[in-house]
């Protein structure tokens, strides 16, 4: 397991929450204004080893292993995957921490969480940050189309083609491809998202694997994908009452870019847009003193 450690060079606090059915690993640091940050594909709250430690002096940061990853519960389940139920998981563990006011920044899949999360608890999410993704059902799945246009996308720097989301949702067939060539693909394919591919350490990328190779940790992983149109529709029916809190939208030019900021421009209506030059898809990973200073700044 990789350590992390707050300001002052403490480590994290473990924990295990039972919410919502499943048991879920989470980690505590800090103190200050309660944070929650969720996680996207393939990782773990292991993803903000270089972020928690610029936070800690503010923020009361919780960084949960989302069910189906990490040491968390993967449990067998058709609809146990889609936005409604992993957030019901985060907000039942919020609660359960007794934080009933809170900040709530994701990234990647988590960043649609940390949406819908802050769309369905409205009397709690105090701000949303919400970092390199589009929501499903309002954009994501153009993007994921084979054509001229997607294809071209990465050469001239406006996002690119999101090829994995249909390949994903396929039944059995990623698991034989990937299964005993899991850190191959996975570490592939995490590099060539980001603009600094060195920023991906072996450390972090040995554990997710190990997580990915243990049992149900691919089949979860990719039933997180098998909820387009759940999350379509979800997504579809918050946005009709946009969202009045404070949201800081982030998009990385080698990734999504732009379309961050025009997402959420859509389903709220106090948006702080941040697009930067020198950064892929992992922002925490690649640009962790920016992402907290915009983050410090972000949340009073």
């Amino acid at each position: 397991m990789v350590n992390l450690y707050d300001h002052n060079g403490a480590p994290v606090h473990h924990g295990r929450a039972r919410v919502n059915g499943v048991r879920l690993h989470y980690v505590t640091a800090g103190q200050g204004t309660p944070l929650l940050l969720i996680h996207g594909t393939p990782k773990t709250h292991s993803y903000w080893q270089r972020l928690i430690p610029l936070l800690t002096d503010k923020f009361t940061i919780v960084a949960p292993d989302l069910r189906g990853f990490g040491d968390s519960d993967k449990p067998m389940s058709t609809t146990g995957y889609e936005s409604t139920t992993m957030t019901d998981d985060l907000a039942e563990l919020m609660s359960q921490l007794d934080y009933d006011k809170y900040a709530v920044h994701g990234e990647d899949r988590g960043a649609e969480y940390a949406y819908v999360i802050a769309a369905r608890n409205r009397d709690h999410v105090t701000h949303l940050s919400f970092g390199e993704m589009m929501l499903s059902g309002m954009g994501l799945e153009e993007l994921s189309h084979f054509t001229e246009k997607n294809l071209s996308a990465r050469m001239e720097r406006r996002g690119t083609w999101k090829w994995h989301n249909p390949f994903f949702y396929i039944p059995d067939l990623p698991e034989m491809l990937i299964t005993g060539k899991e850190r191959e693909f996975w570490t592939w394919w995490m590099r060539a998202e980001m603009w600094d591919p060195s920023a991906l350490p072996n450390d972090l990328a040995d554990e997710w694997v190990s997580h990915i190779a243990s049992p149900g940790g691919l089949r979860a992983l990719l039933d997180t994908y098998r909820a387009p149109f759940s999350n379509a529709a979800t997504n579809q029916k918050l946005a009709i009452e946009p969202l009045k809190i404070p949201v800081m939208a982030t998009g990385a030019r080698e990734f999504y870019g732009h379309h961050v900021g025009d997402q959420m421009r859509k389903v709220a209506t106090n948006v702080q847009e941040h697009v930067w030059d020198d950064c892929g898809h992992s922002l925490a990973l690649e640009q962790p003193e920016r992402l907290a200073a915009n983050l410090r700044n972000f949340i009073a």
